[in-house]
């Protein structure tokens, strides 16, 4: 078996179906092998696009590479496993460090990997094939186990060497955490179970590292048993079902909805499971509660009562929901029920003039969301959009929203049962969402588990800003036909930047362009893409409302693409609080 191909399968094992990428004179010998083990090219615009995607990406030495490394940053800082693959000149070139193309004309092939060790858990450039096979075992695993990316050097004249194939026999796992000592684990339970039973008001706060395998099971599981107050952080959106009687909403101190902050400050106990206390996730670092014992869950350790105890929390967490069982300690449906949104009719005491039926979330327990108040005639307004994207939402949609007024907006969005948000809250680059939804869309078409007939919508939200900065990979929906639901915000430039200085000056407009065309610009084909201008909340509830608009066929849906124009100076309450916060800290 050849070396490529060795990897290639390796990379079929873990579930990767599609590679991300451009082709390069370094990897072009590698792109031969993919069709051979069982993965699709996506062929990207470009690296950095590419590098937004997921699971894997082939770039070329140098300067390809290096326009992927910003996104690779991004996942390095979100902790999204990312297998980076660089095609790299003959270990001979190399070993006389020769003035290639593509480099320093120095000799030192080196240089690119150094700055991308400084973003991945582990980077590896082959030498030979003798022991190829085990360093892309190991760095796969390391890839796995840190959920960083990782950087795998493969010269040209390795591409087609002879290797044994046997270790593909026995599939790669990361290994699990060891059980923690019967004892210890027993102890803390009890230790924690002791806090419960004397706190009057305790509640769950989820933050992002929760989402990480060794937890991720045993948070919900816990969540949903306990019955316990459930908050999450702007961070952990997604990690935990929303329609639950005891999810209560989004918590980040000062940009917390009203009722999220008083219920959070009326608490004199906290579980906070795998917290991550970013700026952005905490409203500029407002996490200071000094009247309120926080226990915290982290990865192999749990900190309580200023003691930091080495254990595994995942195993902790399941053990304890056992325990309030035992006690009788769940709270009941009737204590937890959840609250209603701060900005849905019921809340502000006015009823939905449209006809629009209400869209109940899951179940009997789900809330109903009412269509938000319609002026016909009124130009759209952020929290106005925000809250009627909201009933249109349902279950599974994947929804990547861009940073700015697409993720905070969406912050106070109630997700329906299964929805997968993406967007990047630490690392914050604008554009990142773009390249995500390509990589979304084609893992939901590839995705065997779906319900037949069913497939899971990809929603785009997107700023005109963020738009401009990876527009090209609308060319890859069109070419991969990908059926992606696009809402472009478009305010004339940058809104965040406008909060933190400078709101009418120059360098935070951008040139308008006419989004509707990309679609035509990249040659989609008669039929395959539909696109829409929005400047009413009639306009868009209209649109929202039109059977063919949201339900998708079996067959691939069309592209469609949805300018909502807005007044620039408009913002998402969730942002001028957060901004406010951070600017003033």
């Amino acid at each position: 078996m050849h070396l490529t191909e060795y990897l290639f399968y390796r990379l079929h094992q873990l579930g990767v179906r599609s590679v991300f990428g451009c082709p390069g004179d370094f990897n072009l010998t590698s792109l031969d092998h993919l069709e051979t083990c069982g993965l699709n090219w996506v062929g990207n615009t470009n690296e950095l696009n590419a590098g937004k995607g997921i699971s894997a990406i082939m770039t070329t030495l140098g300067v390809g590479e290096l326009s992927a490394i910003n996104a690779l940053a991004g996942s390095s800082a979100e902790l999204v496993p990312v297998i980076h693959i660089v095609g790299y000149p003959s270990t001979e070139a190399q070993r006389k460090g020769l003035p290639i193309h593509h480099t320093l004309g120095d000799g030192d092939f080196e240089r690119f990997a150094k700055m991308s060790a400084q973003i991945s858990s582990a980077v590896v450039i082959l030498k030979d094939s003798s022991n190829a096979t085990r360093i892309i075992d190991e760095t796969i695993l390391e890839c796995c186990r840190s959920s960083k990316p990782v950087y795998i050097g493969l010269p040209m004249d390795l591409v087609r060497a002879e290797v044994d194939p046997s270790p593909l026999e026995h599939p790669l796992t990361a290994e699990k955490p060891a059980p923690n000592p019967i004892v210890e684990e027993e102890s803390a339970v009890d230790l924690i179970l002791s806090r419960l039973l004397v706190a009057q008001s305790p509640a769950i706060i989820v933050d992002s590292l929760a989402n990480k395998p060794h937890i991720f099971e045993s948070t919900r599981s816990f969540v949903e048993s306990s019955g316990l107050p459930c908050f999450i952080t702007p961070m952990a959106k997604g990690i935990i079902d929303e329609t639950l009687p005891n999810f209560r909403g989004v918590y980040a101190d000062k940009a917390s909805q009203p009722f999220v902050l008083e219920d959070i400050q009326s608490c004199d106990l906290i579980l906070n499971i795998g917290p991550r206390p970013t700026d952005i996730n905490t409203a500029g670092f407002r996490t200071d509660m000094p009247h309120v014992e926080t226990i915290k869950f982290e990865h192999g350790k749990i900190t309580l009562l200023s003691e930091v105890v080495g254990l595994d929390a995942s195993g902790v967490l399941f053990k304890l929901g056992d325990a309030l069982h035992r006690e009788g300690l769940e709270s009941s449906p009737d204590s937890t029920a959840p609250r209603k949104l701060s900005h849905t009719p019921e809340e502000s005491g006015s009823a939905s003039s449209s006809s629009t039926p209400s869209s109940s979330l899951e179940g009997d327990s789900s809330l109903d969301f009412q269509t938000p108040v319609l002026d016909k005639s009124a130009p759209l307004t952020q929290d106005w959009v925000w809250e009627r994207l909201s009933t249109w939402l349902r279950e599974d949609d994947i929804i990547a929203a861009d940073v700015g007024t697409s993720s905070f907006g969406t912050l106070w969005t109630r997700y329906p049962r299964g929805a997968v948000p993406l967007t990047q809250l630490l690392w914050c680059s604008i554009g990142y969402a773009v390249g995500a939804a390509v990589g979304a869309a084609l893992a939901a078409r590839e995705d065997k588990h779906q319900p037949k007939g069913l497939k899971r919508r990809t929603i785009l939200l997107t700023g005109d800003g963020s738009l401009q900065m990876t527009a090209q990979e609308i060319s890859t929906m069109v070419r991969r036909k990908l059926g992606v639901i696009i809402f472009v915000i478009c305010n004339e430039g940058y809104t965040i930047e406008r909060l933190i200085n400078g709101p009418e000056a120059e360098y935070n407009d951008i040139q308008p362009w006419d989004y509707k065309l990309l679609p035509t610009t990249f040659q989609a084909e008669p039929g395959s893409a539909q696109t829409y201008a929005i400047h009413t909340q009639s306009e868009l509830d209209m649109l929202l409302m039109d059977p063919s608009f949201g339900p998708e066929p079996i067959d691939d849906p069309p592209l469609r693409l949805v300018e909502l124009h807005m007044p620039k100076l408009d913002a998402p309450e969730s942002l001028r609080g957060t901004i406010d916060a951070i600017v003033r800290r």
